[in-house]
């Protein structure tokens, strides 16, 4: 009787510990590839960010072609003297629309009447937001009013006639292109319109426009006068801008003609930060050199990490480190200072 051979199979395949190897090598792989995928994504986002700063300074550019001047920070509207007073506050960039292929949302905007309450205000505007900042994407969220990443220079402060010289070594008056007009006694002026012969400094040494966060920087004294020792707020503490409406206006904070975003009354000239939570604090699209760099909410900042991007007076656009002089940085801002610029 033969014997009954039989034949078995091998089966082949990962034991538990070759599994486990090949999870911890993939893991290692994602680990590795993860922050070059982030830096590629947020070049492309800082690239994106240089692009819109540069249509805006070209809009700038056209807008100076035609009109002589840069155009003013906003149309106040204001009328001197005793009440009744008319508040019509449009912005620069409400200037500029038509500029930057904005015309149909220009057409609809009539410049000697209130911006307040207008639907123009909460329009789709996607020329003024860094797609590095992923907050407040809806004009629900900001009190029904379009926001910018994009603000342009004020100077020193929103006051003129603050007494500078006290402030970080700064002498002398520093206007910015999209100020106040000048005055030493009083409330602040009307918004100025430059020429270029008023920026004796050069174009491409005087500042025009620069980031700002959707959110603000915060630091923990509130102190003004420093650079780069702030942090970014949250969503339920923010400070913004809105692009089409001046939320400011000539007067006593607090009392007539100011008003609140909806023309619905007497409000203060901005909406301070909230304190724990709530609708973010918000102004009209400047911001302020005294707040300095990625320090405090009245000045610039971006969530690019060390720096944000600048638009100078000839429409070029360069990225400025948070860290730069709190001085120099002011006389970058500043139109007619003839001042140095050592960095």
């Amino acid at each position: 009787m033969g014997l009954k051979r039989t034949s078995r199979t091998k089966k082949s395949g990962f034991t538990l510990v070759e599994l486990l190897v090949v999870i911890a090598i993939i893991g290692v792989l994602i680990a590795l590839l993860l922050p070059a995928v982030q830096a590629a994504r947020e070049s492309a986002r800082r690239s994106s960010c240089q692009n819109k700063l540069k249509q805006l300074g070209l809009g700038m550019h056209n807008y100076l072609d035609a009109k002589q001047t840069f155009p003013p920070r906003g149309a106040w509207g204001i009328k001197k003297g005793s009440p009744p007073f008319t508040e019509n506050h449009h912005t620069w960039i409400t200037f500029i629309l038509p500029y930057v292929e904005e015309q149909a949302l220009a057409s609809g905007i009539k410049l000697d009447q209130p911006a307040w309450g207008k639907p123009h205000v909460n329009a789709s505007l996607p020329v003024t937001r860094c797609p590095s900042d992923p907050f407040f994407l809806k004009p629900s969220e900001t009190r029904d009013l379009t926001i910018t990443n994009y603000a342009g220079c004020e100077g020193l402060d929103w006051w003129y006639n603050r007494d500078t010289a006290g402030f970080g070594g700064v002498t002398g008056w520093v206007t910015g292109v999209l100020g106040q007009s000048q005055t030493d006694t009083g409330p602040f002026g009307e918004p100025h319109a430059l020429k270029v012969a008023q920026i004796p400094d050069g174009l491409s040494k005087t500042l025009l426009m620069g980031e700002v966060t959707s959110v603000g920087f915060f630091n923990a004294t509130g102190a003004l006068d420093q650079m780069a020792d702030g942090v970014p707020g949250m969503p339920s503490r923010a400070y913004t801008r809105a692009a089409l409406i001046d939320l400011t206006v000539d007067g006593a904070t607090a009392q007539s003609p100011w008003k609140k975003a909806d023309g619905s009354g007497s409000g203060a000239w901005i909406y301070p930060p909230p304190a724990t939570s709530g609708p973010p604090g918000m102004s009209g699209p400047v911001f302020m050199t005294r707040g300095g760099i990625n320090s405090h909410f009245l000045g610039a900042g971006s969530f690019h990490p060390g720096f944000i991007h600048i638009t100078t007076c000839d429409g070029a656009v360069r990225p400025v480190r948070e860290g730069i002089s709190w001085v120099t940085w002011n006389y970058m801002c500043s139109a007619n200072d003839a001042q140095p610029i050592n960095e």
